[in-house]
């Protein structure tokens, strides 16, 4: 049979701006693009994949409709739409028309009328009907000939179409009673009052047993009392409801389902509106270049089979010169994992896969394999693409081979492009560029206790997985550089990221010893300070309870004790589920109660025995006898590296107990280059560097270029005394003030950490901006700025895009505010330790020392170091973080070495 596709533009836009919001994505001329570039994946996905026979859009009209008429207070609740998205409306109906599409705005009709009429024609007529849409209320309408088709299913890549059986499983009725169901229970969304006090489990009863809301009404007085009271009392309200809940279906529109052209795109009108509204990748599919279709059968791939497969494969390589390379592996864990395959690809459409489990082996197995491939391999007169490199680079370091640095890593280029506006995964990036499905890895593996590892799925169809990785980010490079050049992030790839990813590699490699017998005995004496706390808070509460769970708690905290009336706390905090027990609440209101107190103390003690004491010992690799973190450049928003499988970023070091952690990092044991200890490198208060050089205040930057304490030179200057006059007081509140104006602190939150009333802290703000003017300019210029570009951005050039900073939801709003304050100084921060770390790998060696970096931490950089080479190392050290960067300020460094992390630092 025939079909009809039928778009809800309106839902499909609305959708699309805020799966796209972050995106970042803009036209020439700076306008956003995200909605209309979200909507128009849609339209060609399904254009390309389903082949319709026929298609149509339709759009909520200007002003109001017939249902306003009837009920002034409909959708009067919901949030007015983003202006961004409004803004984007003209250029979709542009999308629409260009790809010859039928398009339909009736006046006084929803988008959801027009399709309901449209439906009922083509049903009629006996065509099959799909409405693209995620709205339960198109349920009414679907039948054996009509369906909805849900685009927007997170779990499943496929749309899922949805027949009759989905309002029965949905609403328990029949698709004809959902408008009863619906009449009786009202819809917040739209406003719709329905009967007040009947939920939707209430009107499902009363329509299984009398049909229809005529039926309830005629019915009346067999209900119970109360309900019967409350039908009665909004008969009007309800039959009103119905009829507000109803998709019309006799819309007049122009033309109708049986002169409906069928859709005829023009390719040089698509051609000039997606250079314009600068969709990249479109252009490119449109005029026919790198996106070519999933479809392996249209990917001309090869497996290796034989040495003459691979001489050919060897061949091809040489003659390109450049190669897309993807490993796959039996964990996610490289320095752990086996190797089971090779893909690469120098050109699109096709690419090799070497199988490394071949029965019987190629080339009699792992070793001899690995041996033809090495030279090939280690070759860096054949430049790399690789899609986390990182990853690959350590699965052969692993093996034994000694990759040369990437040309080129589509994960990193989309991070640099980008930022935090959209995932960097391959699946990821080839739907939004490719708008393609990747196979995903599950299929293949499986998942939970069935998963399976990758050297037991056939090789076929792992090779058609791993061939695919790998055409895919061949393909994918072309479209970033483009992209990179757009955002102008080039120069931040190729001379601050891309050459960081070997830096990181080899840190991850050389990982870091962990004194396991150490951490045994801390957690013995941690389980003792557990246990003893968990007495002193059940005696206090004078009783026995279970601490750890928040219902307990909050009734032994609240409801016995009134912790509430000690603290003279007028309204405690609850959540959904009873009393606000988590640890803002409890230290910002009740820490002067004895209870709240040792109970602070254990969730401490406690957190640090099971994320770490605990933890840290199953990370040690049975290889290496070390610690193996991973470093990721794409996951913080500032530009900061993150670390994970340990994060060692975050063990505590504000407490005694935290610190003493650190103790278990120790240098290896003393070899051919004698003892070595463990040296650290912390930048000095390097945010405050980087805002005085940013705002140009010069008290700032005189007080750093003097050398003096920051802390107390800022609370001298605010209280108009001399430095020598300073008390430890107006140093710590000086001190919360420097570092709190980075990350948006506001009176209530000064007030709440220096113990200064709420008026005394907006006077000290006030006293601070006005010791230092140029850190307010620069704050508001750059607010200012970000306002008007959409995003903010470090010394190196990484840009955060910020989305939200218009928002007109306040809280919103403000925390992009905070955000675009705070990034340009800690992303800043950031470029500066990750220039020294890609000087400092190169200079290591290049001096003949035998350091070692080995961990980044924030602002502290951490190297294993043979102790007779301290001094050298030091004086190497400083030179390049000092000097990484030129600021109006100086850079300073502070180094401690030791025989352990916490002597050292």
């Amino acid at each position: 049979m025939p079909r009809l596709f039928l778009l809800d533009g309106t839902a499909l836009a609305f959708r699309a701006h805020y799966a796209m919001a972050r995106s970042g994505l803009t036209a020439a001329d700076g306008s956003p693009t995200g909605a209309v570039y979200g909507f128009t994946m849609v339209l060609r996905r399904i254009l390309e994949q389903e082949a319709p026979e026929r298609i149509a859009v339709a759009l909520d009209p200007k002003g109001p409709t017939f249902r306003h008429a009837r009920y002034e207070p409909y959708k009067a609740t919901r949030q007015k739409a983003p202006e961004e998205m409004i803004a984007q409306l003209d250029a979709l109906r542009e999308v629409v028309r260009a790809h010859g599409v039928p398009l339909y705005e009736v006046p006084g009709y929803e988008a959801d009328d027009v399709l309901g009429t449209l439906a009922t024609q083509a049903e009629r007529a006996g065509w099959d009907v799909l409405i693209v849409t995620g709205d339960k209320d198109f349920l009414q309408l679907v039948s054996d000939k009509v369906r909805l088709y849900n685009v927007f299913r997170p779990e499943s890549d496929a749309p899922v179409i949805q027949g009759p059986d989905a309002a029965r499983e949905k609403f328990g009725v029949e698709p004809a009673r959902v408008i009863e169901v619906l009449g009786i229970m009202g819809d917040t969304s739209d406003n719709v009052p329905g009967v007040k006090g009947i939920g939707e489990k209430g009107a499902l009863q009363l329509i299984e047993k009398y049909r229809t809301i005529a039926g309830v009404l005629e019915h009346v007085a067999e209900l119970s009392p109360k309900l019967r009271e409350k039908v009665e009392r909004d008969r009007e309200q309800l039959l009103l409801s119905r009829e507000l809940v109803t998709i019309v279906r006799d819309v007049p529109v122009q033309p109708d389902f049986e002169h409906m052209p069928a859709a005829a795109a023009d390719p040089e009108a698509l051609r000039a509106l997606f250079r314009r509204l600068a969709f990249k990748s479109l252009l490119v599919k449109l005029e026919g270049g790198a996106a070519a279709p999933r479809a392996s059968s249209e990917r001309a791939d090869r497996i290796a089979r034989s040495a003459a497969d691979l001489d050919e494969l060897e061949a091809e390589l040489r003659a390109a010169g450049h190669c897309a390379i993807d490993t796959e592996t039996t964990s996610l864990f490289p320095l752990d994992s086996r190797l089971v395959g090779i893909s690469l690809a120098t050109q699109a459409g096709r690419a090799w896969y070497v199988p490394f489990n071949l029965d019987p082996a190629l080339l009699g197995g792992t070793d001899a394999l690995l041996a033809r491939l090495r030279p090939l391999l280690e070759d860096a007169a054949i430049r790399r693409t690789g899609q986390n490199y990182k990853y690959d680079a350590l699965v052969f370091a692993a093996h034994g081979i000694r990759v040369p640095e990437p040309d080129f890593d589509t994960m990193v280029a989309s991070y640099c492009a980008a930022g935090s506006l959209r995932r960097h995964n391959l699946d990821a990036l080839a739907l939004t560029f490719f708008n393609e499905h990747k196979i995903a890895t599950s299929e293949l593996i499986g998942t939970g206790k069935a998963q399976i590892t990758m050297d037991k799925v056939p090789v076929e169809k792992v090779a058609e997985y791993a061939c695919e990785d790998a055409e895919t980010t061949l393909r994918l490079r072309g479209v970033l550089e483009a992209e990179l050049a757009e955002k102008d992030a080039t120069r931040l790839f190729r001379e601050r990221e891309l050459p960081l990813v070997m830096v990181l590699a080899r840190m991850e490699e050389r990982g870091i010893r962990l004194d396991t017998g150490l951490v045994a005995r801390f957690g013995v004496e941690l389980e003792a300070e557990i246990t003893t706390l968990v007495h002193a808070i059940q005696e206090l509460a004078g009783f026995n309870f279970n601490v750890n769970s928040t219902k307990a708690l909050g009734e032994v905290l609240f409801e016995h004790l009134k912790i509430q009336e000690a603290a003279g706390v007028k309204k405690p905090k609850r959540t959904q589920t009873g009393w606000s027990t988590d640890a803002e609440t409890l230290e910002t209101s009740y820490a002067d109660v004895p209870i709240v107190r040792k109970l602070l103390e254990y969730r401490e003690v406690h957190k640090l025995k099971s994320t770490y004491v605990d933890a840290l010992p199953t990370y040690v690799s049975p290889r290496s006898g070390r610690v193996h973190c991973s470093f990721s450049q794409v996951t913080a928003a500032t530009g900061r590296l993150a670390s994970s499988d340990p994060n060692l970023q975050n063990i505590p070091i504000r407490t005694e107990r935290g610190r003493r952690l650190r103790a278990a990092f120790v240098p290896r044991e003393p070899d051919a280059h004698g003892k070595w200890v463990l040296f650290s490198a912390d930048y000095s208060q390097i945010e405050l560097r980087v805002m005085a050089h940013l705002s140009g205040d010069e008290k700032l930057r005189a007080a750093f270029e003097r050398g003096e304490d920051i802390h107390a030179a800022t609370a001298a200057t605010i209280f108009g005394i001399m430095p020598g006059l300073v008390t430890r007081e107006m140093r710590a509140q000086a001190k919360v003030i420097n570092f709190g104006l980075l990350y948006g602190m506001g009176p209530q939150r000064l007030a709440r950490e220096t113990g200064l009333s709420v008026n005394e802290a907006k006077q000290f703000i006030e006293k601070y901006f006005g010791a230092f003017p140029k850190v307010r300019g620069w704050i508001q210029r750059t607010l200012e700025q970000a306002r008007a570009s959409g995003y903010v951005e470090t010394l190196s050039g990484m840009k955060r895009w910020m989305p939200d900073i218009k928002s007109e939801n306040q809280r919103v709003r403000v925390n992009a505010e905070n955000a675009t304050v705070n990034t340009p100084v800690q992303g800043s921060a950031a470029d500066i330790i990750k220039k020294a770390m890609i000087e400092l790998d190169r200079a290591l060696p290049a001096s003949g020392l035998a350091a070692q970096l080995l961990l980044q931490v924030h602002d502290e950089l951490v190297l294993e170091v043979p102790e007779r080479e301290l001094a050298a190392t030091q004086a190497l050290v400083v030179r390049c973080m000092e000097q990484a960067e030129k600021l109006s300020v100086p850079l300073k460094v502070d180094c401690g070495h030791g025989p352990n992390w916490l002597a050292a630092h």
